[in-house]
């Protein structure tokens, strides 16, 4: 490899060289740092061979979309001959992002913040790794930073990095000043397909590049030896979706826990990430409906109703249908409900005000709950604080808008399970489906299985999340899913 390092640097010094030498020089130094990288870091091996290089003067830089990856010519060789290393590190990066889930998350962020948070988690999980083939010598300042920075995000992933951000203005502001230092790549190409295509119809103003930028390298000027290069793309590749991906992750993931305790370098951002990235994704809605009940509404059953038989008996007797129609139906419906919220001191006002809001938004539906409810919202830490009954919409709306939160001790989930068992006994509930109980885990669970269903509901903060009894239902969630 030093031998065709040299060989690239006496080529680059010759100053009648064509411009179609400058490409394939360029291509050979991109496929240099493919091999430096599958050299040291073998469990990438999927991902680095996964996408064609493709040249195009459409980026600046660098730029991949989980199908092809651009490059510029002219800038290859450039960073290439100003620091061996740059090559080899934009590579890598971009790597990472793919695997890391990067690209296919952008249509729903604020791109800003979100561009930012990945090229530091990238960075970071890079950094990490101490690999001398992708050191560049600014390093020291990043390290130097993102130290720091990790006094306020305990885990560097870009998830957690972006809801900081979103959650901080004055610190995003300070940390967007320093994005140049983080990013390696252009990210124009995550930008989806469809909102080009809506540019493109209202006539919105984006310039050329940008626009040919945005359509990707099959409708770019990428000169004669980028459109064969991509007309001879293998269909499979470049057909890669997001599902895709995580086949590759998840291979990178298993292999690198192995190779990282061969090797003993540290793969800690690098593993966090990938967990992040393969991490399931819940549909708290969707969860909150498993503890719907079969009950009554009156609502005419038109699945029931024989309209024959009613026509004829009006046909019949003037105004007297022969069959009335079932003025009820069974739905599936949320009636009784008990939902707990950890008040103790780890557990934040504002985090628990919004998975509050989102539960009852998600109970507003009126496919989701009867006309008449009972919902018993209790505060508790270690003892009941607070227990308020709602029957109505009504009663809910104003529950919500005089929210206030008591308590802040520890944490004891026996008192809320025993308060609900004397509720029952009292016949507070005629069918109580089931408890969610929203917290941080960090307290001292029940030993016997209640009547009724219990779910756990966390909030992925950094912190371990516990285990819960056989008996209950372990859900974890981002704040940005409820």
């Amino acid at each position: 490899m030093q031998q065709m390092t040299e060989e690239m640097r006496e080529i680059m010094e010759t100053e009648d060289l064509k411009k179609a030498e400058y490409r394939e020089l360029a291509g050979k130094i991109m496929v240099f740092a493919r091999d430096q990288i599958m050299v040291s870091m073998r469990f990438l091996d999927r991902a680095l061979f996964r996408m064609p290089l493709v040249p195009a003067d459409t980026v600046a830089t660098y730029g991949v979309n989980g199908q092809v990856m651009y490059y510029n010519a002219d800038y290859v060789l450039q960073s290439f001959k100003q620091e061996r290393n740059r090559c080899t590190r934009a590579f890598l990066h971009m790597i990472l992002h793919c695997i890391f889930s990067h690209p296919f998350q952008y249509e729903k962020m604020e791109r800003q913040l979100w561009d930012l948070a990945c090229d530091i988690a990238v960075e970071k999980s890079i950094l990490d790794l101490g690999l001398t083939d992708v050191r560049l010598d600014t390093d020291v300042q990043r390290e130097r930073m993102l130290k720091q920075f990790e006094e306020e995000v305990p885990a560097l992933t870009a998830e957690k990095i972006y809801h900081f951000l979103k959650n901080h203005p004055e610190r995003a502001e300070e940390w967007l000043l320093r994005t140049e230092l983080f990013e390696q790549d252009d990210h124009i190409h995550w930008i989806p397909q469809k909102e080009v295509d809506a540019a493109e119809r209202t006539g919105d103003t984006i310039t050329t590049d940008t626009r040919t930028a945005m359509m990707g390298c099959h409708e770019a000027d990428t000169g004669e030896e980028g459109e064969d290069q991509v007309e001879d793309l293998d269909e499979t590749l470049v057909g890669q979706t997001q599902d895709d991906w995580a086949d590759v992750s998840q291979h990178a993931k298993l292999d690198l826990e192995t190779f990282s305790r061969e090797q003993g370098f540290g793969a800690g951002s690098l593993l966090r990430n990938l967990k992040e990235a393969l991490r399931e994704k819940y549909d708290y809605g969707a969860f909150l409906k498993k503890f719907a009940v079969l009950g009554e509404e009156m609502h005419i059953n038109d699945d029931e109703f024989d309209y024959v038989y009613y026509t004829y008996g009006l046909q019949l007797y003037g105004n007297m249908p022969l069959v009335e129609p079932l003025e009820y139906r069974e739905n599936k419906r949320i009636r009784e409900f008990v939902i707990a919220l950890d008040t103790s001191g780890s557990c934040q006002g504002a985090t628990v005000e919004k998975f509050l809001r989102k539960t009852y938004d998600i109970l507003k539906n009126t496919e989701s709950y009867f006309r008449r409810v009972n919902i018993h919202i209790i505060q508790c830490d270690s003892k009941i604080q607070r227990d308020v009954k709602v029957t109505s919409d009504e009663e809910f709306d104003e529950y919500m808008q005089n929210v206030e939160l008591s308590g802040f001790g520890g944490t004891d989930f026996r008192p809320v399970f025993e308060y609900v068992d004397e509720m029952i006994a009292r016949h507070e509930f005629q069918d109580l489906r089931g408890l969610i109980y929203f917290t941080d885990g960090r307290g001292t669970f029940p030993e016997r299985m209640p009547d009724y269903e219990t779910a756990f509901v966390f909030v992925e903060e950094g912190f371990s999340i516990p285990e819960v009894p056989s008996w209950a239902i372990r859900l974890v969630l981002r704040e940005d899913e409820f």
